[in-house]
């Protein structure tokens, strides 16, 4: 009797963060990048990279950010355990919280399907809070619909982000049909 092969997973999109503060940065970012697209799946679009400065923990330097639309046949926790991957291959440790890394990957989006667990909460908590985080994925996905509000991520950036952060306009629903996240 042949041997039957796997199910094949449907494909699905996800947007992902990645961070750096420890030089140098831009290495880092382009190794969690290729790490993603080696063990998860296609790089669609990625963002343009930004500094930010860091949120809670000790002093520490500023981050360069930035967001990737990758796809492939991975759910929220497949995407959680490439992005934990890419982390460990860049040497981060997780001795300090919320201290400074070679790379941090958080999964922010993944196209149908929304999480609320203890170890992975998607859409991403931050979503909303963080500047970067919802202009950039404003700039892959804003038609993805997110949140109570059930509102399309362009129409939340227009709504939310402040006047610093020059944004183009985004799509929103009137410009065509909103995709659930």
């Amino acid at each position: 009797m042949p041997e039957e092969s796997p199910p094949k997973r449907a494909r699905r999109r996800a947007v992902l963060a990645l961070g750096s503060n420890l030089g140098p940065r831009d290495r880092w970012l382009d190794q969690g990048t290729a790490t993603l697209a080696a063990e998860g799946g296609q790089v669609l679009q990625a963002t343009p990279r930004w500094n930010t400065r860091p949120v809670g923990g000790p002093p520490q330097p500023d981050y360069l950010n930035q967001l990737l639309l990758l796809e492939g046949g991975l759910d929220a926790r497949g995407w959680l355990r490439v992005a934990q991957l890419a982390e460990s291959r860049a040497g981060r440790k997780r001795s300090v919280p919320k201290g400074p890394r070679r790379l941090d990957v958080d999964v922010i989006l993944v196209e149908a399907e929304e999480v609320d667990a203890p170890d992975l909460v998607v859409p991403h908590w931050a979503l909303l809070e963080r500047a970067y985080l919802l202009a950039g994925t404003a700039c892959l996905v804003p038609l993805w619909v997110v949140g109570r509000e059930r509102l399309a991520v362009g129409q939340l950036a227009e709504r939310l982000l402040p006047p610093s952060w020059a944004h183009p306009t985004f799509p929103t629903a009137a410009a065509g049909r909103p995709r659930p996240a």
